[in-house]
């Protein structure tokens, strides 16, 4: 055999090795890269997620009913299902007409409830106040009720859920 045929061969296989290496690096690079993205690639831009919370026919139009927000939470790649994500005030206006607003306190985020003597909200932390529209009446909450989206369908209130940053006037979305 004679010397050109061997570096001839021995160039091949160094070219297949080569190719080899840089198929398989390729290969490798893409689920990981997928996955570096997936949560910038798996939101969609639009905060708040519709879930339903509670039967038509449970709600009242003299007073607010208290509805905890379950769902799957997402938090990069670890979900978990059937989730307490927060409560929301529920309160029927009309006829398929309800109004929702997040039970939390814009001063500080403390859970609201409602003094039905007084005939208003109330948060325990503070003494902040808020009317039966959710406006604030006192205290040292910032703004009104976060008011959410509703809808009513085939019999069941759902709420466009989120939540917004505390201790500012402005309603900021954070999720």
């Amino acid at each position: 055999m004679s010397m050109d045929a061997s570096k001839s061969r021995r160039d091949f296989f160094a070219w297949v090795v080569a190719a080899g290496g840089a198929a398989i690096g390729a290969l490798l690079t893409v689920p990981a890269v997928a996955y570096l993205l997936d949560p910038v690639l798996r939101s969609s831009g639009q905060k708040g997620r519709w879930f339903r919370v509670a039967d038509l026919s449970s709600l009242s139009r003299e007073r607010p009913v208290s509805a905890p927000v379950i769902g799957e939470q997402v938090d990069a790649w670890t979900k978990a299902s059937a989730v307490r994500l927060g409560t929301v005030w529920l309160r029927v206006l009309g006829d398929d007409k309800v109004t929702a607003w997040n039970a939390e306190c814009p001063h500080l985020g403390c859970k609201v409830s409602f003094d039905a003597a007084k005939g208003c909200f109330g948060c325990p932390c503070h003494d902040s106040t808020f009317a039966l529209d959710g406006a604030v009446q006192g205290g040292p909450s910032p703004r009104g009720l976060d008011e959410l989206e509703t809808r009513v369908q085939d019999g069941h209130v759902e709420v466009r859920f989120m939540r917004f940053r505390t201790q500012v006037k402005e309603r900021i979305e954070i999720g």
